[in-house]
């Protein structure tokens, strides 16, 4: 998959489908001080953005001359301003700023000293990803996207590839990840007992590293899909008892154990909320609970930060 984003990126490079270059540092790119029409650079911007969507209206003849070319801008957000509203004021959404400047989350904002402002929408996906959220943009983009331009910006005095896929939002997928929210709650309640990472086993009270978050509650309690997806897996494990292991998008897995009952079988499609299984005391059990998992690609990840957890979890 690598090596076909590279070669694609090669080609629409030699096509000089667009390429944007500029000398040292964001700071280098025309700046925006005030968010008004007094400023002669965001007054140009909101021109531009004003040409995008009269051209953008003009379907479905959809031309690429019609639209206005890309130019970037810079802009250091005042202090405490959020990503929303700083979207709001440019009348950009925010995957746009986000995938630009490399924003893995909303708050990622707050430890930006300048931004780099386009003067139309869409999605930018980097030829090197450099972190999970830009290896699923760029994922998601290898399968779903098309109609790239090849660019190259400036990332602190380096020249970086870039895909950008103008007038393009985030998939479902993506917006979730970058909300936070890429998962739910695999239970309709319950209280976390034990978290992720190093801990005390129950039964040998050695220390070990639990790929987990524990999640009590009666015996027979519903558990629900955390997302859409494919049963990977069902069967029975020597530890984690009855379990489910249901495979999702961008490479993403999550697993279910100490069950009482399975409802799925291998295959199976399943939606997110959909009954999957039972909680119960299989395997190595102290009493009723789930064993809730993530991994993606293999490795396990915190749960916690990728699903809402109930007030119920925290007592």
């Amino acid at each position: 998959m690598e090596g076909e984003r590279r070669a694609r990126f090669l080609t629409w490079s030699v096509a000089a489908v667009l390429v944007l270059v500029c000398s040292t540092a964001y700071s280098d790119y025309p700046r925006i001080y005030k968010l008004s029409s007094q400023d002669v650079l965001f007054k140009q911007l909101q021109g531009d953005l004003q040409a995008y969507f009269q051209a953008e209206s003009r379907l479905p003849g959809k031309n690429n001359a019609d639209f206005p070319p890309l130019r970037l801008f810079s802009y250091e957000p005042a202090e405490g301003m959020d990503l929303l509203s700083l979207c709001a004021r440019f009348n950009l959404p925010y995957d746009t700023i986000a995938t630009l400047n490399g924003l893995d989350n909303p708050a990622a904002i707050q430890s930006a000293q300048i931004l780099l402002i386009p003067n139309q929408p869409g999605i930018f996906v980097w030829e090197t990803p450099t972190s999970t959220f830009q290896e699923i943009v760029a994922s998601i983009s290898d399968n779903v996207r098309d109609g790239a331009q090849a660019i190259r910006l400036d990332k602190n005095g380096q020249l970086k590839g870039a895909q950008f896929y103008r007038g393009q939002g985030f998939t479902p997928i993506e917006r979730a990840y970058f909300l936070n929210i890429l998962f739910r709650f695999p239970l309709p309640f319950g209280m976390l007992t034990s978290g992720y990472g190093i801990r005390d086993n129950p039964f040998s009270g050695d220390s070990e590293f639990h790929r987990g978050i524990d999640l009590a509650a009666p015996l027979d309690t519903e558990v629900i899909a955390a997302r859409d997806g494919t049963v990977a897996s069902v069967g029975f494990d020597p530890v984690l008892g009855k379990m489910i292991i249901i495979s999702h998008e961008a490479g993403y897995q999550t697993i279910y154990g100490h069950l009482a009952e399975i409802h799925v079988r291998l295959n199976d499609e399943v939606r997110s909320g959909m009954i999957i299984g039972a909680v119960g005391t299989s395997g190595y059990s102290t009493g009723p609970h789930l064993h809730f998992e993530i991994r993606r690609r293999g490795s396990s990840r915190d749960p916690a930060p990728l699903l809402p957890l109930p007030k119920e979890t925290n007592r």
